[in-house]
């Protein structure tokens, strides 16, 4: 592996290959990873992933860091920052008895904090069995001007937390309940009553993860995906409680599912942190905030971004605003445009960058611009794609692609590229279909 260094590699050779599994160590393992993301904080470099107990979409997935201040030459070791409730956990995709984090997607601030945001789902599948999900119960109600989480008992009666923890019930009454909603605990005075992202009455024996675990109480919100976002003010030393966002952004039609395309967010000339997101029904969605991750906005006008699946946006000197998605088969690329810092979009065709159905990171520097993708009909053989932004009646209007630089032989998959100072860009990539997760250094003048 010349010139690639480790940064998280799993320790069950019943996701990666045993010989590979000898890698693993206390610095870098767990049992499964799976979905970088990386970005350059001041002087540091920060990796985060999900870290999975099997190896699936679904299970007890903590969100996991590490952090590098000499260039990726050196990395801390591998720390959690965001761990889901969960009753029982089991080293296996046939448990789903957890809540579970997925999907990391960083961005910088324009005050330097670090801006990380992912997937939550209570305990489920996800997506992968949507027929549990609760497509007739309202994740929010309106109480005092405002949004407010809501959680429903068995019955189907719906419940609202307000600003100071209180339950009320459906006519906004106290119930003497309180709930630490982004947490999940529920209290009835000092008494713990359980989790409210958690199904059964009782918590599990079984605890393969060997982590905390508990058990659901008796009101429980909505099973559907969840915006969480985490802060760090100190280049990822640190990082702030879990904030749901999802009320400030999410519409009817976006069903169950307004989940993160997993990557990095950009923040703009002006200031906006804009950040992608999708449905599932593929259509994409910006959001952004311009007031350092406070608070959020959805794209104005049309609420869909004009593009497909999992995406990622560069900026070029102009202005304009590129996204590039996630194209069904392979072929070419789906593009859309913004020239209002990602507030509205523009259908803009596919560009003549060739890859099959997976993510791509996609990072610019002055005109030119680098795409990391499988560069086969397959997952497999990535490569660095290098192309500059070119105009149109005066007006940025694509990337003409002019050389590719190999990254790997054999298989590759999710990737995320930054910039690690000003003569190299770094990768962060899928090496194997799971928990084999690899970064990689180039010099910028050899890519251009």
């Amino acid at each position: 592996m010349s010139g690639e260094k480790v940064i998280f590699c799993g320790n069950n050779p019943d996701f990666l290959d045993k010989k590979l599994t000898a890698l693993s160590n206390k610095s870098n393992g767990s049992n499964a990873f799976r979905i970088p993301s990386l970005i350059r904080s001041g002087k540091t470099l920060i990796a985060a992933i999900d870290a999975q107990s099997c190896g699936a979409d679904w299970g007890y997935i903590e969100i996991a860091i590490r952090r590098s201040e000499d260039g990726g030459e050196t990395w801390s070791d591998i720390e959690i920052i965001a761990a889901p409730p969960a009753r029982k956990t089991m080293l296996s995709d046939e448990c789903y008895a957890s809540a579970f984090y997925i999907d990391p997607c960083m961005a910088i601030a324009p005050n330097g904090d670090v801006i990380l945001l992912a997937d939550f789902y209570p305990e489920c599948k996800g997506l992968h069995k949507r027929s549990i999900l609760d497509k007739k119960k309202a994740p929010y109600a309106l109480y005092n001007k405002e949004l407010r989480p809501t959680l429903y008992d068995r019955d189907g009666n719906f419940y609202v937390i307000d600003k100071s923890r209180n339950v009320l019930d459906r006519n906004f009454n106290t119930t003497g309940l309180t709930a630490k909603y982004e947490t999940g605990e529920l209290f009835k005075g000092d008494e713990y009553l359980g989790n409210i992202f958690l199904n059964g009455k009782s918590p599990s024996n079984i605890n393969e993860a060997g982590v905390k675990t508990t058990f659901g109480a008796p009101l429980k919100a909505p099973k559907r995906n969840y915006l969480f976002l985490f802060k760090s003010s100190d280049n990822g030393k640190t990082w702030s409680e879990p904030k749901d966002i999802t009320g400030q952004v999410l519409i009817k039609a976006d069903g169950t599912f307004l989940g993160v395309a997993p990557g990095v967010g950009i923040t703009t000339h002006k200031g906006r942190i804009v950040m992608p997101l999708y449905v599932d029904r593929k259509e994409t969605v910006s959001i952004y905030s311009i007031d350092n991750g406070e608070t959020w906005h959805r794209m104005a006008g049309h609420p869909y971004a004009q593009n497909i699946d999992e995406w990622q946006m560069v900026q070029a000197p102009s202005g304009a605003v590129i996204a590039l998605g996630r194209a069904k088969r392979y072929g070419k690329t789906p593009m859309s445009i913004s020239y209002d810092d990602g507030k509205t979009w523009i259908k803009a065709g596919k560009t003549n960058l060739y890859a099959p159905k997976c993510q791509k990171s996609i990072i610019s520097i002055g005109d030119y611009v680098f795409c990391s993708h499988p560069n086969s009909k397959k997952r497999e053989n990535g490569v660095i794609t290098v192309g500059k932004f070119y105009k149109s009646h005066g007006k940025v209007a694509g990337i003409n692609w002019y050389s590719e630089t190999e990254i790997n032989k054999g298989f590759f998959a999710y990737s995320c590229l930054t910039r690690v100072d000003d003569e190299h860009i770094g990768i962060l990539y899928e090496s194997e279909p799971s928990s084999f997760i690899l970064f990689k250094k180039f010099k910028i003048k050899d890519l251009i």
